[in-house]
């Protein structure tokens, strides 16, 4: 009686779904549904609750890895490696867009294109994006890796990438995974001295843009690197 019950509850979130889309599901009705291809028959509903739970969120699940997953949330490999392949397919599906050498020479897609490369991360991350003369980007470098809250930045590494690349510019990027966008401190001085190294051997700094759970933060359109402001920092 208990599997037709739920065969019925699992037909009827199909049919939602069909005629609704996702638009209207909570973050946990999602999740049930995707675990119907992994656990055949049952309730998946209390387990996808305490996925979420356990992780804090359907994007900080999602990001994990699929060990972590399994072992953590007490499902098989199996089930651990659906929920991995949704992460995987969808940063293919951000990335594809931008894979022939975009041309950056906007504000908005400049932040689309950072965005692209902070989807799904949840550690933080520092990217040089290496432009030419037409604002085409010529190769995009991770310059850092850090834990949840920091990234170590070593400037020797962010010229090398620019004299490697022969960049004209360059666009920095880095996300807080915390979710508050505003750059700190450290950032804003960070960014005025890696200015001044990169001014040095004639390459602009065009914008350093700050990502942080969906928001953005542009020096540039902040004013963060008005000259001024970048000589106050050092």
């Amino acid at each position: 009686m208990a599997a037709g019950i739920h065969s019925g509850h699992r037909e009827r979130m199909r049919q939602r779904f069909l005629q609704e889309g996702g638009e209207g599901f909570h973050d946990h009705e999602l999740l049930e549904m995707l675990l119907y291809y992994a656990v055949p028959r049952g309730d998946t509903n209390p387990l996808a609750h305490k996925m979420v739970k356990e992780f804090g969120s359907l994007p900080t699940l999602m990001e994990a890895e699929s060990m972590d997953i399994s072992r953590l949330c007490g499902v098989g490999i199996n089930t651990a490696i659906l929920i991995s392949l949704q992460k995987e397919i969808s940063k293919r599906c951000i990335q594809a867009r931008w894979r022939d050498r975009p041309t950056l020479n906007s504000l908005g897609l400049a932040i689309e294109y950072c965005k692209s490369l902070m989807a799904y991360k949840n550690r933080e991350f520092f990217y040089a994006v290496c432009l030419d003369n037409k604002r085409r980007v010529i190769n995009t470098v991770q310059i850092a890796e850090g834990t949840v809250n920091s990234a170590a930045i070593h400037p020797r590494v962010v010229m090398e990438a620019a004299l490697k690349l022969q960049a004209s510019a360059v666009i920095f990027t880095h996300n807080h995974p915390g979710g508050n966008c505003k750059p700190t401190f450290d950032d804003i001085e960070t960014t005025a001295k890696l200015a001044k190294l990169l001014f040095a051997i004639e390459v602009q700094l065009i914008d350093h843009i700050i990502i942080a759970d969906g928001m953005t933060f542009s020096f540039l359109e902040n004013k963060l690197l008005n000259k001024e402001v970048m000589e106050e920092q050092l």
